[in-house]
């Protein structure tokens, strides 16, 4: 745990690294999304979808 806080105390504006698939940039300019965001949209979409 020590190691992973050094990164956040010692370096300007330190975060951790966006490990979710819809915050990557290199994913979202591949087209590539997280499965739940499909499943909304394909739920959206569709005039047959379930009402949660």
């Amino acid at each position: 745990m020590l190691f992973l806080c050094v990164r956040l105390v010692f370096k300007k504006n330190g975060r951790f690294v966006k490990t979710h698939v819809s915050q990557s940039k290199a994913m979202r300019d591949r087209g590539i999304t997280c499965v739940q965001s499909q499943d909304y949209a394909m739920r959206h979409q569709s005039p047959l979808a379930v009402k949660e």
